[in-house]
């Protein structure tokens, strides 16, 4: 996907050993359903649950659910991308390489890991999108991120598969390297030389291959494998066919691994907080969406987790699933202001599920299979060939498979490029998503399309599986689903070389025989009374009876069935009558109905007004923070306070130093002074001049005695 490098294979929004298996990607997204938040395989429902994100991520799904609008506002400000365009710059900024861990430094950190490790946002550089999220965290706040995680990821599949009804390009983020890891784990016998996950190693902090302690660990390992179409076209007919025996229970080996380590799948008969987590695991909720109230795409919301529909992988019997939600709320929503997320995302806490200490994991399908046998013939009703003929040109159609559709005229053209890649490579999204046209031949713009139920006419089965009592104004039908009525005969022209109209045509009359004359007039007359008022034949239908009961005997049985209602219309009397003066009744209740309306308008102002004086969750929040902000003042001026001290002390202590330090100098001055009155003054060059001038005396001297003596 987007975030993947198809240089070298390997994903940008997680660790650089992640490998991207570009065939899977490419072609899961296809069968994801944002109707019901599910993969819609041929083998049945699937989808990611809060058991896969405990044993894969061991993200904490317990602790109450993350809202954007709880978050606390963050003190300081990081840069974003418009100062630093790279994550590189951005830890560069805030790397530090000594001294003590800071609060701005700790948010920094779990900002980057957020956004660029578990979301993976769509810009590749530090947004505020996750922000508050990361300052929470930083102060040790105890948060459901398993949760949100696995909201995040609802959404992704969902803003996907919208990109892909209009056929555009693919252009979310989103932690697809989970789905990834989802597929492979579930998916595994279909992977040649697929590992024992128990013998995969993980690298340590040195880079030292160790072993796994995980289920994520030993499948972040796994060997990734580029787009090759004959592969892709492999795994979209698996996808779409499914599989006879699909796994389930991939954590059948948990007991070797020992995270995560809150929740020990083995030990659920006898470990309370193991119970407590797989409660919270099956049973629904509104999982948060959204951690930024400026976020122009992904606002504050929430996504619907049904784990009805995926049963068998939680190791319970999967029944003909009833989509309680769907009846109540919509699949998602955004969210508009506190108290409306807060009582969104506690909506099922209250809900207890109590676990049998006895319980034991049975997989079974009571009724299921019926069910989805069924709507299988709905949901894949395209021909498989010449959707894996628009993944692998080169795919050839085998003689005995469908090349159309089972009930159209033929695959649709085709137009535009891949929207995964953004290349001109044709994507089989065109002949899986067509999208439903305007009578001016325009695509009608849809707000939030199934994009991926039915194959066919995705609107149609998505509105029925949801709700089945809801019926479109051309019900799908197939020949395995509705019996042929009684008395219309087979239809033989599937297996005549002819038509049988060209010989013998078909008598237009129900029964093929002529109507008596003695039966005409009766019947006539019968048509006469039954015309009449309802409340006629109500109050008297006997004429009308005595004529049937008369001609009952020539009459084809078909036509004896829906005249006898008919005229047994007394038997209606009371039940009419009861339901006139019900009418009547409300009609002269319109007025009660409309000051109960206006009274229940007035309470919810009140009750809206209450619950916003009563949550204050909003300002303790604000007011923890200025308490924060004020702990942090009190510490500045107490170290202010404290280094005032000890630069007064060293300076007092300077100025006795001063003294004492004078006082020697005195000292010593007076000392030198003595000694210096002891030193002979002048030079050695002015005395050694005097001597010499006495032995110049000393020389004439002789000189002269010299001269005389002569």
């Amino acid at each position: 996907m987007l975030f993947w490098s198809h240089g070298d294979a390997k994903c940008k929004g997680v660790p650089p050993d992640l490998y991207l298996n570009e065939n899977i990607l490419k072609t899961i997204g296809y069968f994801w359903s944002d109707a019901l938040n599910c993969f819609m395989f041929g083998h049945g429902p699937m989808t990611p649950t809060l058991l896969d994100v405990a044993m894969i991520t061991g993200l904490d799904i317990a602790s109450p659910s993350p809202s954007a609008f709880k978050l606390p506002k963050v003190p300081f400000t990081l840069s974003s991308k418009k100062e630093c365009t790279s994550w590189g710059a951005y830890l560069n900024r805030y790397m530090k390489n000594k001294g003590p861990v800071t609060e701005r430094e700790h948010t920094a950190f779990l900002n980057f890991w957020l956004e660029h490790f578990i979301f993976c946002g769509p810009s590749l550089a530090p947004t505020k999108n996750y922000l508050s999220l990361a300052y929470e965290l930083a102060k040790g706040t105890q948060l459901g991120l398993g949760k949100l995680f696995l909201g995040e990821i609802y959404r992704s599949l969902q803003l996907m598969s919208v990109k892909l009804f209009h056929r555009k390009t693919v252009k979310t983020g989103g932690p697809w390297w989970f789905i990834q890891l989802w597929a492979q784990l579930y998916f595994q016998n279909q992977i040649p030389d697929f590992p024992p996950l128990t013998t995969c190693t993980f690298p340590d902090v040195n880079g030292k291959e160790i072993r796994c302690t995980s289920y994520g660990q030993a499948l972040y390992g796994l060997p990734g494998s580029r787009l090759i179409p004959k592969e892709a076209a492999g795994w979209f007919k698996i996808f779409f066919q499914g599989l006879d025996n699909p796994l389930f229970d991939p954590y059948t080996e948990s007991a070797n691994f020992e995270n995560p380590v809150s929740f020990r799948l083995g030990d659920l008969a006898d470990d309370a907080g193991t119970q407590h987590l797989y409660s919270i695991m099956i049973r629904p909720c509104f999982l948060p969406v959204g951690m930024s109230t400026s976020n122009r795409i992904t606002k504050p919301g929430y996504e619907c987790y049904q784990p009805v529909v995926a049963a068998r992988q939680l190791g319970l019997g999967q029944v003909p699933p009833h989509f309680f939600l769907h009846h109540l709320t919509a699949s998602r929503a955004d969210l508009p202001d506190i108290i409306t997320a807060q009582r969104c995302y506690t909506f099922f806490d209250a809900l207890a599920i109590p676990i049998p200490h006895d319980l034991r994991f049975s997989f079974t399908t009571d009724g299921f299979e019926t069910w989805w046998s069924m709507w299988k013939t709905h949901v894949f009703r395209k021909a498989l060939g010449p959707l894996l003929r628009e993944l692998d040109a080169e795919y050839d159609i085998p003689a005995d498979q469908p090349s159309t559709e089972g009930t159209s005229s033929g695959a649709e053209e085709t137009s535009q490029g891949d929207s995964s890649s953004g290349n001109s490579e044709r994507s089989a999204n065109h002949f899986l998503l067509q999208a439903e046209e305007t009578s001016s031949g325009d695509v009608e713009e849809i707000q939030m399309p199934s994009a991926t139920l039915d194959l066919a006419t995705p609107a149609v089965a998505a509105a029925q599986m949801v709700n089945p009592s809801q019926s479109a104004e051309k019900p799908i039908v197939t020949a395995s689903a509705v019996p042929p009525s009684l008395g219309e005969g087979y239809d033989l022209s599937s297996l005549l070389s002819f038509d049988p109209e060209s010989i013998e045509p078909t008598s237009s009359k129900a029964g093929g025989e002529p109507i008596p004359s003695t039966v005409r007039g009766p019947l006539q007359r019968l048509k006469d009374l039954l015309s009449a008022p309802t409340e006629t034949l109500i109050e008297d239908s006997e004429e009308a009876k005595g004529i049937l009961e008369d001609i009952q005997l020539h009459l084809p049985m078909t036509l004896q069935v829906k005249l006898w209602p008919a005229v047994t219309l007394p038997v209606f009397k009371s039940r009419v009558q009861s339901a006139r003066q019900r009418i009547a009744l409300r009609h002269s209740q319109l007025p009660l109905r409309a000051d109960i309306a206006e009274r229940c308008r007035r309470l919810n102002e009140k009750k809206a007004a209450l619950d916003a004086k009563t949550d204050t969750s909003a300002t303790r929040a604000e007011l923890e923070t200025l308490r924060k902000e004020l702990e942090d003042l009190e510490e500045r001026v107490r170290v202010t306070k404290q280094l005032i001290q000890d630069k007064e002390a060293l300076v007092a202590r300077s100025q006795d130093e001063a003294k004492s330090l004078t006082a020697g100098l005195k000292t010593d001055l007076a000392e030198i002074r003595t000694l210096s009155h002891q030193l002979v003054t002048g030079k050695d060059e002015d005395d050694k001049a005097e001597i010499a001038e006495a032995d110049r005396v000393r020389v004439d001297a002789i000189l002269a005695l010299g001269v005389f003596l002569q």
